[in-house]
């Protein structure tokens, strides 16, 4: 689910602190601040949080979301910040632009949720220019996260594999903080690495985020030493178009 807070209302500076404090890799890895100047769009803008970023430190923004309610909530968002960013209410697999037009293109936890994920990454291919950046997230089926609370609290400790339920059925219905999402497809490393490299070179796959959901409680951070395990829960990613 996009992070619409929805459920309690939060300033925008309490939902950035809310959204970077528990994912607190992201800043790190995504470099917002190195993009001044640049054409960043965003697909799948949520609340607008990340889109946000990308504007106070410079970049140029447009977001894209299939949901009424996230472009309405990031819109919201960017007054509140007082920041000129952009949001479109589209589908992915059909983007409103030029080719060849953006300089980055970020998408943080929503290929994952995309049945026609092939369509959305040509189309990303074909509106990002030459030697631009590709980046974002999906779930890592390798992770704890999945193993336990999704497949063993679910799938086989509530029995529903037993009875019929497949594990993308499984997985879809509990990854996100509300049950029942429609569609929700965790990669392996590999997966999404060679899913990118149908479309895109250089790509780069790293694990992040090491947390499991419990039935108390959500995103429960554990330490362990893993070796050349990546349990965490975010496969982050980043290519280029070549």
């Amino acid at each position: 689910m996009p992070m619409t807070f929805e459920d309690k209302p939060k300033s925008y500076e309490e939902k950035r602190s809310f959204r970077y404090g528990l994912q607190d890799y992201m800043h790190q890895v995504f470099r917002f601040d190195r993009f001044r100047g640049k054409n960043v769009l965003e697909i799948g803008v949520g609340a607008g949080i990340d889109s946000a970023e990308f504007l106070r430190n410079g970049a140029k923004t447009v977001g894209v979301d299939f949901s009424p309610l996230a472009v309405e909530s990031a819109k919201v968002l960017f007054r509140e910040a007082d920041l000129d960013g952009q949001v479109l209410l589209t589908d992915a697999k059909h983007l409103p632009f030029r080719d060849s037009h953006f300089d980055v293109i970020y998408s943080y936890g929503v290929i994952h949720h995309i049945p026609e994920v092939t369509v959305v990454l040509q189309e990303a291919r074909r509106v990002l220019r030459r030697n631009g950046l590709f980046m974002g997230m999906v779930y890592n089926r390798d992770s704890l996260l999945y193993a336990y609370s999704i497949m063993y609290l679910h799938g086989i400790k509530e029995g529903l594999l037993a009875q019929g339920k497949n594990e993308l059925e499984v997985a879809s219905s509990f990854s996100e903080r509300a049950a029942g999402n429609l569609y929700t497809k965790p990669y392996t490393k590999d997966e999404i690495a060679g899913l990118l490299g149908e479309f895109f070179g250089g790509v780069q796959v790293e694990t992040h985020y090491n947390v499991i959901d419990t039935f108390e409680r959500r995103k429960v951070r554990f330490a362990i030493d893993t070796g050349k395990a990546d349990l965490g829960w975010h496969l982050t990613f980043k290519a280029t178009k070549i």
